[in-house]
């Protein structure tokens, strides 16, 4: 298949679109002949009336802007009134799950055909600001290299980014996606969820440097490179390893967290193989909330327990479980 680096821009996009293997005739963005009234049709009476089509669009759009991006595409083909509604949504919520009823003949298959329809929605949409971007992604297990997978994602993102996406929520199941630290980069983001993926060096420089409004930062089951985590923005970080995995850092190296605005700490598992972070510029923190896990224990010696809790000195209220 063709290689899409993350870089590229939309011109390349349009390209790329062109040259996958097309899609069948039901493919969402197939031209569908609309009747004026398929509801009338429908009911033989050519004089019932379709209220929700007499709202107003941007109405529409907002109602619209609540489903998910399959979900919103697919109601062009209610009437005429709703064959473009879609491109003017404000969130773009796209997930690989949505996909697995398809008749694909394999995963590597059906990864395919959502890769298409994620870059015929970006192509396709109108250029207007976006809310929020969500994507929940699959990569197929031991196919290709981690790096050249995570490009269209990459790309993904950079996208709502670049059309100023306040929220961006990005998971994973399977292999983790690679994360380049170049894409983060907006004046706008606010709110940043990541689950399963690996964050290269850098990442959390970029975020300073690259998004100063940045408010909120939710990891999961992350691969982090960097030792030092930094911000002078974040009010809220939540590192959590929810669904099984490990979150890991350097083996046997200890992760500093600086961030001085920072109000509300969440560590839940203890970093396998791994000492507790050294809190470093702590002054506005007033909730913290740690989970250390049994198996996890033997890697939280006392001392290592004992500097953490001293970071978390001048908070109202902690919630400890060890």
């Amino acid at each position: 298949g063709t290689r899409l680096h993350p870089d590229v821009g939309w011109t390349e996009l349009s390209a790329l679109a062109h040259h996958r293997r097309q899609p069948p005739a039901h493919h969402l963005f197939d031209e569908t002949p609309l009747s004026s009234d398929p509801m009338a049709e429908a009911s033989g009476d050519g004089s019932m009336e379709d209220r929700i089509s007499a709202l107003p669009d941007e109405l529409l759009i907002h109602v619209l802007s609540h489903l998910r991006s399959r979900k919103a595409v697919q109601t062009c083909v209610l009437a005429r009134r709703w064959r473009y509604l879609w491109r003017s949504v404000t969130c773009i919520d796209v997930s690989f799950e949505e996909f697995e009823d398809r008749a694909a003949a394999n995963d590597l298959e059906r990864e395919e055909v959502f890769k298409m329809f994620v870059n015929h929605l970006l192509i396709l949409r109108e250029r207007v600001d976006l809310k929020e971007f969500h994507l929940q992604y699959s990569l197929v297990v031991g196919v290709g290299c981690l790096s050249a997978k995570s490009d269209e994602a990459n790309l993904w993102i950079r996208h709502a980014l670049q059309y100023k996406a306040q929220t961006v929520k990005i998971g994973n199941h399977s292999e983790p996606l690679q994360l380049l630290p170049s894409v983060f980069t907006s004046t706008y983001l606010k709110r940043l969820h990541i689950t399963n993926a690996q964050l290269i060096l850098g990442f959390f420089d970029r975020l300073r440097k690259g998004c100063p409004a940045l408010e909120y930062l939710f990891l999961s089951t992350c691969d982090i490179e960097d030792l030092d985590i930094f911000s002078d923005t974040l009010k809220v970080l939540i590192l959590s390893d929810a669904i099984g995995f490990s979150f890991s850092f350097e083996h046997d190296a200890q992760v500093s967290i600086s961030a001085p605005s920072l109000i509300s700490l969440s560590v839940k598992e203890c970093p396998s193989g791994a000492r507790l972070p050294i809190l470093k510029n702590m002054s506005s923190l007033e909730t913290a909330s740690v989970l250390l896990s049994e198996g996890d224990i033997t890697t939280c010696d006392a001392d290592g327990i004992r500097q953490f809790l001293g970071g978390l000195s001048g908070v109202r209220s902690l919630d400890f479980y060890y």
